[in-house]
């Protein structure tokens, strides 16, 4: 099978994904220059007024919103590439299978020896339960990723349970915590490569573990998805504009409301209001920040109508279509920059410094995917995971184009 020709694309989707890109990159910049116990138990190591407003302006425009996107995408594909698949002829749930087992030895690869905070090996595990559903109508799907969705808010609702409490620590056990964090610091920002390896490997089992806690909704989002697939929503923008004005105002009320509700209880009220705003913490976290991630992919799908957003969004595109590749290249690059064997830089950079190299290095990726994409048909881990998918050698270069001899 050959590669997907560029006008056989949606490019919504290449928009998007290059979009989640930079988002995700946002988001794990924390991670890639902070301790993992920091961030777990809510440590505030940046406590100054232009660090504390840019991780603001993070938790209510960014954080868990494009890993939404990156999910619901990931959902998406699945039935796009089961329709390409059988436009060619080709039986679907073995090319599928191969494909998500690939995807998984990448994860595993990733998050064991370049970084702890892998997400690809969840992608792979719960895509084989999202094979199930394949072949569901709509409406089934639909029914399913809400069940999904509001099976974890439902039950930390109904047990009192909190989403983004900060969690209180005895000073006994926070002076731990503070313990824990320099010597991560001293491993990450001071250590020897095998010493990095250890510490890497104990962070992505903690991390893993962390994850699975949130499988039923990252599914959830992935049978959305799949659901907006097979509607075609975003097949003909135009045809479907009227619905997708409606999903955008929905998504964007509901998921601004419900982020912006909490924070302004707690400046107002402050803690006479505590109970109300751990239950509205729940449906902000769980489901308003997926909410507002459909709000952006519905809003770029309503821009890219217009021929000079198209034009202004297309270097989104470049990256998107190479997201797999973007995605491990900011691991690669992010922990050269941070980890001892690199720059070692690992704890020095806050929320705002965190932001503004983030911001650089997906400019850097704009630019490197715009070069590659003119002489190649996709990223070069897009190719070895094509590969993987057929059993079989996919031309990488574009035709008309040689090497310099």
């Amino acid at each position: 099978m050959q590669p997907v020709a560029a006008n056989e694309r949606i490019q919504l989707l290449d928009i998007a994904r290059g979009l989640a890109i930079l988002g995700i990159l946002l988001v794990n910049m924390t991670f890639y220059s902070s301790s993992l116990q920091a961030i777990q138990f809510q440590i505030n190591l940046w406590p100054d007024f232009w660090n504390q407003a840019a991780k603001s302006i993070l938790s209510i425009m960014v954080d868990g919103k494009f890993i939404a996107i990156f999910s619901f995408l990931f959902g998406y594909g699945m039935i796009l590439f089961k329709d390409r698949a059988l436009e060619k002829g080709r039986r679907f749930v073995p090319l599928y299978l191969r494909r998500l087992l690939a995807l998984l030895i990448f994860g595993l690869i990733h998050g064991w020896f370049i970084w702890f905070g892998d997400i690809l090996v969840h992608y792979a595990l719960l895509g084989f339960i999202l094979l199930l559903f394949h072949k569901c109508k709509p409406k089934t799907l639909l029914v399913w990723s809400v069940s999904f969705l509001m099976l974890i808010p439902a039950l930390m609702l109904f047990s009192g349970g909190n989403a983004g409490a900060t969690p209180r620590l005895s000073p006994e056990f926070k002076q731990l915590v503070l313990q824990w964090i320099e010597r991560d610091q001293a491993i990450y920002g001071g250590g020897t490569f095998g010493e990095i390896q250890r510490q890497r490997v104990s962070d992505w089992y903690a991390s893993a573990l962390n994850q699975i806690a949130f499988y039923p909704q990252i599914l959830g989002l992935f049978l959305m998805g799949s659901y907006i697939a097979k509607r075609k929503l975003f097949h003909n923008l135009s045809g479907n504009r009227s619905v997708l004005i409606r999903i955008c105002i929905w998504t964007g009320s509901f998921g601004f409301v419900s982020t912006l509700l909490p924070i302004v209880l707690e400046q107002t009220v402050g803690t006479n209001a505590g109970g109300w705003i751990n239950r509205l913490d729940v449906i902000r976290y769980l489901i308003g920040n997926p909410s507002i991630g459909l709000f952006y992919i519905t809003g770029l799908a309503l821009l890219i109508q217009k021929p000079s957003w198209q034009r202004a969004l297309r270097p989104l595109a470049n990256v998107g279509r190479m997201a797999f590749t973007n995605y491990i290249l900011q691991s690669v690059l992010c922990t050269l920059i941070f980890y001892h064997y690199g720059l070692g830089l690992y704890g020095q950079a806050g929320p705002l410094a965190g932001s503004l190299l983030a911001i650089a290095v997906f400019l850097l990726q704009m630019v490197l995917s715009a070069l590659w994409l003119r002489k190649f048909r996709m990223g070069p881990l897009e190719w070895v995971w094509r590969m993987a998918t057929y059993l079989s050698i996919s031309p990488l270069r574009k035709k008309g184009i040689t090497s310099a001899r």
